[in-house]
């Protein structure tokens, strides 16, 4: 009598006209997660290109109901950054449907198939990257996320999945993979070959080196400055920046007003909580606001990260700030030898 491994690979065989693999993985679970699953890798090969799902097999015939599968699937998603897909012998129509409105990646051999996620992975990788296109920015969240790991630093052996490259970013899944293949185009960040089915990757050189062939790609964070009302408390997303933080970081003279870093989002946010408001004239003005496509990356988060600051100052006319930029350069290693 066929199995559920076997008629699943039949099916997705017959259904994908691509051959699959299917074998066991060991993950750091939790007992009571290997008591309900079987964990199983799938790997489809489309040409040379290839993508991996995790199978969970479940161990009985009872379907557990879309509300506890999920906080099961969250569970696993923690030991693995792969697809994870649920795999059932049976289901009723309306747990089906419930499974689909719970966004739950599910197999049933012989029936259906609905794994968005493995879709979206697979046009990725299938996608031909156009040698000859050249990236002329990084997008606000890859510097981000690139800046994030220069200050982390690693070793020649240090190894990266995608979830340690966004950090304790809160970036969308497609916005991490749109990250990935922008580092790898310009070469920063090359694919680890040979260590299992999950995507691993390690920079090309040393924080210097990828620094400076970063740096012809890298923008100010900085959108827009605008002039508020009032002088604003520092923390929970509001910070020093421009020569106010650089006058923190060097013997540049503090400007008469400070200047406050922010998202959009936060700026948004305090203006509607009436915290402060765009000021309508000079003498209505307290103090300056710019709007940055990221937060800060300093372990104190009260002031702008020096890398960002000099990005965000770097254009400026003022000879004293140069000055003083260069000065800041000699506090972080990978800036001190800037190209």
């Amino acid at each position: 009598m066929p199995s559920l491994k076997d008629d699943l690979k039949a099916y997705v065989e017959s259904t994908l006209g691509s051959p699959i693999e299917l074998e066991a993985v060991h993950l750091k679970l939790p007992f009571h997660i290997l008591d309900l699953y079987n964990p199983v890798r799938m790997l489809l090969g489309v040409g040379k290109t290839s993508v991996s799902a995790l199978l969970l097999m479940p161990m009985a015939d009872e379907h557990p109901g879309s509300v506890a599968l999920k906080k099961h699937i969250t569970q696993v998603r923690k030991a693995t950054d792969e697809v994870i897909v649920y795999v059932t012998k049976s289901l009723t129509p309306h747990e089906r449907r419930s499974l689909i409105s719970h966004h739950i990646n599910f197999l049933q051999p012989g029936y259906q198939m609905f794994i968005p996620d493995l879709a979206m992975d697979l046009r990725e990788k299938v996608r031909q990257r156009r040698e000859s296109e050249e990236v002329s920015a990084l997008l606000p969240a890859a510097q981000a996320m690139l800046l994030g790991c220069l200050y982390e630093g690693w070793s020649s052996e240090t190894l990266f999945n995608s979830n340690a490259i966004m950090g304790d970013f809160k970036y969308s899944r497609v916005t991490l993979s749109k990250v990935i293949d922008q580092l790898l185009t310009l070469k920063l960040l090359t694919t680890v070959k040979g260590r299992g089915f999950n995507n691993l990757y390690s920079f090309d050189g040393n924080r210097l080196e990828v620094f400076n062939r970063a740096r012809s790609r890298m923008r100010s964070p900085v959108r827009r400055t605008v002039s508020i009302d009032s002088k604003l408390q520092l923390g929970e997303g509001v910070f020093l920046a421009g020569e106010t933080a650089l006058a923190k970081y060097t013997l540049l003279a503090e400007p008469a007003k400070p200047i406050y870093g922010m998202t959009k989002k936060r700026f948004a946010e305090l203006i509607a909580d009436e915290q402060m408001r765009p000021s309508t004239s000079v003498d209505d003005t307290s103090a300056w606001v710019e709007i940055w496509t990221y937060n800060s990356l300093a372990r104190n988060k009260n002031i702008a990260d020096p890398a960002s600051l000099l990005l965000s100052l770097q254009d400026n006319p003022d000879e004293r700030i140069q000055i003083c930029l260069d000065e800041l350069k000699e506090q972080v290693t990978w800036l001190a030898s800037e190209d």
